[in-house]
């Protein structure tokens, strides 16, 4: 029977900068990682058809991930939150016309089957060019745990090896 080389369903565990010294491992999470690719199509018309296309064009393609971090360290989330951590306490830091891909890293999210991260690089997707940026609300109450949201913007890869790819699902 035919099943997706990282599972079908469950958890995972998140590698940013993987292969680098400065990797950072990223779990538990809270509801579901979602990795999203979209492709843009424009139609082509001609005006005998009025709005019915006749053909369409590719215009690129976006892609996304996002990641409801709970439980985390403050080392975690120092990283994906932008900050500066000096002893407990993290600053947020607010960011204005920062480029993003020259700091953006390659990540790898492996499935996690009884609480052990996958092994079998077969199984993992991994992501060129990623970056985090800041979505969260955190909520005070007596009965909804806390969950920080962090996106990411995955980008197109620009290095010459894997020019123009966003990634692979299986790794060699």
């Amino acid at each position: 029977m035919p099943r997706l080389p990282m599972g079908d369903l469950g958890p995972v565990q998140i590698t940013w900068r993987y292969g680098e010294s400065d990797a950072i491992t990223l779990e538990p999470f809270l509801g579901a990682v979602v990795l999203r690719m979209t492709d843009t199509i424009t139609d082509i018309q001609e005006e005998a058809f009025g709005e019915a296309a006749v053909d369409a064009a590719f215009g690129g393609a976006t892609m996304e991930l996002e990641t409801p971090l709970t439980r985390s360290t403050l080392q975690q989330l120092e990283a994906v939150l932008l900050g500066d951590l000096a002893g407990s306490v993290l600053t947020l830091k607010g960011m204005v016309g920062c480029d993003m891909y020259a700091d953006a890293a390659p990540m790898v999210i492996k499935p996690v089957c009884d609480n052990v991260a996958s092994v079998i690089p077969a199984e993992w997707i991994e992501l060129y060019k990623t970056y985090p940026y800041r979505a969260f609300e955190l909520t005070f109450d007596r009965s909804t745990q806390r969950v920080f949201l962090v996106k990411w913007k995955i980008f197109i890869s620009q290095d010459s090896a894997t020019y123009g790819d966003f990634g692979t699902i299986g790794m060699v």
